[in-house]
């Protein structure tokens, strides 16, 4: 049978799913891990570059204005003043244009023509190259440095290019104000990172529980199948992927267990009973030869004393001779008697005899068996009752049927105490024809009404009642006999007595092929 295991408790599959060996809690570390990883990797690209990146962005600022300002200036400020205030305003730029004797043409702060304290000269050889802080500039060049304003000490990256008429273009920006920018982008940059860690928490334990729960329950299942529990199934519904493909593997895996369990069951339940069946049969076998051996014990010896008498003359009278004879010829009758009911009941039961069907009327058989029964139980003075018999034909062996109702007339004449009464009655139903026997005297037990259907069983000598004529095979060949009709028989209590009753069926089925006996 099996076992179904009881349902765990919903706290214990919580602290499962969330144990440290569980997949869902390595899967949420893993999430984590990578999230960690990735914050951590990109606080150090901004702390170890993000300086060089900043400065190369505001170089390439710095450039633009350049050109810009380059492919505008004609050495008139004037017509400028627009396009600088917007480049200063948009780029956040200082921006100061200085003559070739270090004087302001234009700057942010300064008014013009006064000196702005920058020195450029040119080389000696005469090759136009102008100088600044020993940096060498084109005509058409400029450099980048790092420069501190004249009257303070501010520090500024600073692009100085040469413009039309030996006009020198500085254009700067505080490395203050690249410095707090830096500090601000940090600091929003691991507000982000906090904030976006956070997320992926989040987000990472629901990833993993939408990604494991389809193994956890692949898990469960899978401890119901090892617990021989198979009512368990996966039910995701997603089976294009390898994890429902291993779903549907497992169902598949749990209906090929539980219908070879059920087999194995089934062979077995059928094996034990064939066990139990060759058991009861060597039993009925050891228990026949048991009570044949009894049964033929006393004949046997009666007929061998007898007959040692005869032979060496102990009675010689001629009367007496003829007593031992007498009691040698019944003996060897009911041995014989016996002898020829097993061999009949041996037929009934392995088929070889079986009924040769014809129409029988029921009340006719019944009064066969009372006129042949006649010396029977009129030496006991009974009276029998034959107007419950109704008009009944039924189909069955009439030869069979009637040894039936002999054998339940006869048992009921020996049971019958003196002056009482048998009747026998008919009755139909919807399906059966059923015809009873019934005499007044002693009642069954409970206990006693299945057994006296087995071979050789006799009721207890204390009792009145003995079965099949005293032989115990009597009502053996009955059930046989009712059997082979494919009817029934069957006994109980009534309030005087008891009631003995066969019954056949009105859908007689096609008679069986004969078995013949071998020779």
């Amino acid at each position: 049978m099996i076992r179904r295991p009881a349902k765990r408790p919903r706290s214990d599959a919580l602290q499962k799913r969330l144990s440290p060996h569980s997949i869902r809690f390595q899967f949420f570390l893993c999430i984590l891990a990578t999230a960690l990883v990735f914050v951590l990797v990109l606080s150090a690209l901004n702390l170890l570059f993000y300086n060089q990146y900043h400065q190369l962005q505001k170089q390439s600022y710095l450039k633009k204005v350049y050109r810009d300002i380059y492919k505008s200036y004609n050495s008139d400020i004037l017509s400028l003043n627009d396009m600088l205030e917007d480049i200063e305003i948009n780029y956040n730029v200082r921006i100061s244009i200085i003559n070739n004797y270090g004087q302001y043409i234009y700057d942010t702060l300064y008014s013009r023509e006064r000196d702005s304290g920058f020195s450029f000269h040119s080389n000696d050889d005469g090759n136009g190259m102008i100088y600044y802080d020993g940096n060498e500039l084109s005509r058409r060049g400029y450099t980048f440095s790092t420069i501190t304003n004249p009257g303070s000490d501010s520090t500024f990256l600073a692009l100085i290019g040469v413009l039309d008429g030996d006009a020198r273009l500085i254009l700067r920006i505080p490395y203050a104000t690249l410095q707090l920018e830096h500090s601000f982008n940090f600091v929003f940059l691991m507000i982000s990172a906090f904030v976006a860690l956070i997320i992926c928490l989040l987000f990472g334990g629901l990833l993993s529980g939408r990604f494991t729960r389809p193994l956890s329950e692949m898990t469960e299942v899978a401890n119901s199948v090892a617990q021989l529990d198979f009512s368990k199934k996966y039910t995701g519904a997603s089976v294009s992927d390898e994890i429902g493909q291993l779903g549907q593997s497992i169902n598949q895996m749990s209906d090929y267990l539980d219908h070879a369990i059920t087999d194995l069951q089934d062979m077995n339940d059928r094996l034990e009973t064939e066990i139990k069946q060759k058991q009861a049969i060597d039993d009925m076998r050891k228990e026949f030869i048991i009570n044949i051996s009894h049964e033929l014990k006393t004949p046997i010896a009666l007929i061998q004393g007898y007959a040692e008498g005869l032979r060496i003359g102990i009675n010689e009278s001629e009367e007496d001779r003829n007593y031992y004879c007498d009691i040698i010829i019944d003996e060897a009758h009911r041995m014989n008697r016996l002898v020829l009911q097993l061999l009949n009941l041996s037929k009934i039961e392995l088929g070889n005899t079986v009924p040769i069907y014809g129409d029988v009327e029921l009340y006719d058989l019944a009064e066969s068996v009372v006129s042949k029964t006649r010396v029977m139980w009129q030496e006991k003075q009974l009276h029998l009752d034959l107007s419950g018999i109704g008009e009944e034909v039924v189909r069955g062996d009439y030869d069979m049927l009637e040894q039936v109702v002999t054998n339940y007339l006869t048992n009921a004449i020996d049971h019958s105490p003196e002056g009482g009464t048998i009747a026998i009655t008919s009755q139909t139903d919807q399906k059966h024809y059923i015809l009873r026997v019934r005499n007044q005297g002693s009642q069954l037990a409970e206990e006693e009404m299945e057994k006296i259907w087995d071979k050789f069983y006799k009721l207890d000598k204390a009792r009145t009642r003995i079965s099949g004529g005293g032989s115990g095979i009597g009502l053996s060949i009955v059930r046989a006999i009712m059997t082979a009709h494919h009817g029934g028989c069957g006994v109980h209590n009534v309030e005087d007595g008891v009631e003995f009753y066969l019954s056949l069926p009105k859908d007689v089925p096609e008679p069986d092929s004969p078995k013949l006996l071998p020779p």
